[in-house]
């Protein structure tokens, strides 16, 4: 019965700001005081602090606030009660205090509710005037490194625990702003025990019903669905203050969350999806076309672009292939199949640093050409199909870090080479191997 009067304190609170706001109204509209209505305001401010003080018996609210938002109650009764006898001796008692009073009631109305706001829906609900937040939004979705501690727990911590759990605040003897804290078994069990969710009371508490007295939290914002699944996703998989979260292997509902909540997509991007480059010029584009390339964007949020030959062409001199140049930056797939292409030209594609697919399938190209991209750091896709590259070329190829996938059908490599190659990148995929 007592915890149901305690949690009828927030709807209860509300009453007294009403009335009181409604009676400086009238008098102030009408001229003329009004017993009944400070009356009414008295006693409702006289419910809501007796509540008050029920719910601060179960030992959920405790801190500054929690003492300033107290003592404003009292004051607030106190004050609405003395003008309340006022207006029963026709204003004849503190006269000459009525409208100091007033103003008084107004202060400290304002800044109890203020705290009353902060401890139900936390600090950050109702900032006071010129209070800079320090916590800014993380955009994780362009982030390789997360640490599912630090950018993901911690802030949860943070927002809806800290405050009650933190250094000089520790209510129930737990801190939960440092990894000692929250492993520390001196007082019972541990906020967290890694591996073991039934034993780790953050868990515990954050599972109850939310009118268990022992539910966390028990006031300010609930924790969602979200990162209630997050906090036990991380406790299962072991607790870990270091792990990286695109390192580890959560399960698909755990993906989909993370992706939903935070945009951490688990789809492998490649280097062209991630990185950003400027776009370019017409002028340029227009200069590339006209010595026979085709080229194109290859999304429309992208600048990276796609070039390939028009065509069989026999044209290869330098100065057409110097106009490439110019965009050396953005191309990230160059396809120079099926063309007159040879080794005395391949020089050139050590100048391409953003080179994700490159394809030079039927080209007059030699082992010559392979040792001219080894320092392509972004390379994942080459097409050596129908060219006279040979196991010569097996070390060059090894040195292509990034290197996804090989084709290789009707090259010279033979399948001692490709068993090297798989030895040496056992990620690397040879494409046509088979048909050796």
């Amino acid at each position: 019965m007592i915890e149901i009067l305690g949690k009828l304190h927030p709807a209860l609170v509300h009453l007294p700001i009403g009335f009181i706001l409604i009676t400086l109204f009238y008098e102030w509209y009408k001229g003329k005081p009004s017993v009944s209505l400070w009356g009414v305001s008295t006693l409702s401010a006289i419910l809501a602090m007796g509540t008050g003080f029920i719910l601060l018996k179960t030992g959920h609210f405790e801190g500054l606030n929690m003492f300033l938002h107290m003592i404003m109650g009292v004051v607030t009764t106190v004050i609405t009660f003395l003008l309340f006898l006022a207006k029963m001796r026709d204003g004849s008692l503190f006269r000459g205090q009525n409208t100091f009073l007033k103003i008084a009631l107004i202060v400290v109305l304002g800044i109890g509710g203020h705290m009353g706001a902060e401890l139900t829906h936390g600090e950050e609900y109702l900032p006071l005037p010129f209070q800079i937040k320090s916590d800014s939004i993380i955009d994780y979705s362009r982030h390789d490194t997360i640490i599912l501690y630090d950018d993901i727990i911690q802030p949860i911590f943070k927002a809806k625990c800290n405050r009650c759990h933190e250094d000089g605040d520790a209510r129930g003897k737990l801190n939960m702003t440092s990894k000692e804290g929250l492993l520390s078994d001196k007082f019972g069990d541990p906020a967290v025990k890694p591996g073991d969710l039934q034993n780790s009371e953050i868990f515990k508490r954050i599972s109850l019903s939310t009118w268990h007295k022992k539910y966390m939290p028990p006031s300010g914002p609930d924790l969602t669905y979200g990162e209630k699944r997050v906090i036990e996703w991380w406790i299962r998989s072991g607790g870990s203050f270091t792990d990286n979260v695109k390192m580890m292997s959560p399960p698909d509902d755990i993906k989909e969350l993370l992706f939903e909540e935070y945009g951490i997509d688990f789809t492998k991007k490649s280097f062209y999806e991630k990185a950003e480059v400027s776009a370019l010029d017409q002028s340029v584009i227009d200069k590339i076309k006209s010595k026979g390339f085709n080229i194109g964007t290859l999304a429309d949020n992208s600048n990276f672009v796609d070039v390939n030959v028009k065509g069989h062409s026999s044209e290869w001199t330098s100065e057409r292939l110097q106009s490439l140049l110019e965009a050396k930056i953005q191309i990230t797939w160059l396809d120079l199949s099926d063309s007159d292409f040879d080794d005395s030209h391949s020089n050139i594609l050590s100048s391409f640093p953003n080179i994700t697919k490159l394809k030079l399938q039927n080209t007059n190209i030699t082992d010559a050409t392979l040792e001219n991209i080894v320092n392509m750091n972004e390379l994942t896709v080459l097409n050596l199909y129908g060219t006279n590259a040979s196991d010569q070329s097996i070390d060059n190829i090894l040195k292509i870090n990034k290197l996804e996938k090989l084709y290789i059908w009707q090259t010279k490599i033979s399948e001692e080479g490709v068993e090297r190659l798989k030895q040496g990148n056992s990620a690397l995929e040879v494409i046509g191997a088979s048909t050796l």
